[in-house]
């Protein structure tokens, strides 16, 4: 199954397009990022050489955020913890969706009201309005989220865009990026009318039977935080996804001698 987003040829691809040194290295079988004296290595495969990684550039301060947790290997190779494991949900698509009684019944209230909804891929210019709206909400709610262009430069083809809509107007919209076999839950945005109407729940509940008709198996739904997205988290989580541990951020200074 593929792995995730970041160890994708599309994010390597789109990175290089907006201008970041971003790489994949055939000794350690893994994409990278560099910013000056820093290599970083995102949700790294527990396949993935860790002194191998930490020998593409002997001069560079290696980060590595590895997609599983193997401390006792990490620490052979020379690194050091520098975060604890976030934590992520994720939904097997080759299993039957199984959401928890509570988000099952705002999905059964959002298919009994007056909306609709639409599946397709992203289209630059007619969705600029969705770009527009997520960037209001990310001020309104003092949050940050990936750079818009990683979603803008992605390859049309490999995106769903799922979109509600009253009487013609969107009141909600979801945007996923599909890579290989997975999918990630890129931007999500609604309004007082698309909470009202449940609109999110019937919008996952749409994309993950069409990303599934599509051939994906996994669906990443990103950080699971209980404690600062409280209420995002419950409903990832009340969307029937698995609770899985990362493997934290680990850190090896530069290896100036063999």
């Amino acid at each position: 199954m593929t792995g995730a987003l970041q160890q994708s040829n599309h994010f390597t691809n789109t990175l290089q397009s907006l201008g970041v040194k971003a790489f994949y290295d055939d000794g350690s079988q893994a994409h990278y990022v560099q910013r000056g004296p820093l290599i970083y290595l995102a949700r790294a495969a527990q396949s993935a050489p860790l002194r191998a990684a930490r020998g593409i550039n002997r001069r560079a301060v290696t980060v590595i955020n590895p997609d599983t947790a193997n401390a006792a290997d990490l620490r052979a190779a020379g690194f050091r913890q520098l975060m604890t494991p976030a934590s992520v949900g994720e939904i097997d698509l080759t299993q039957p969706l199984s959401p928890l009684p509570n988000w099952r019944a705002s999905l059964c209230k959002a298919r009994t009201s007056a909306l609709t909804v639409t599946a397709r891929p992203l289209v630059i210019n007619d969705d600029a309005w969705f770009f527009a709206a997520d960037t209001a909400q990310q001020k309104a709610k003092r949050f940050r989220a990936m750079p818009h262009a990683i979603a803008q430069f992605w390859p049309a083809e490999h995106t769903i865009f799922v979109q509600a809509s009253l009487r013609s107007e969107p009141v909600a919209a979801m945007l996923f990026l599909v890579h290989g076999t997975a999918a990630t839950y890129q931007i999500a945005w609604t309004n007082a009318q698309g909470r009202a109407n449940c609109a999110h729940h019937l919008l996952l509940h749409h994309a993950a039977t069409t990303l599934c008709a599509h051939g994906v198996a996994r669906l990443d739904l990103g950080t699971i935080d209980t404690v600062n997205a409280a209420g995002l988290a419950r409903f990832k989580i009340g969307a029937g996804a698995q609770v899985r541990q990362l493997g934290g951020t680990w850190g090896a200074l530069p290896r100036i001698r063999r």
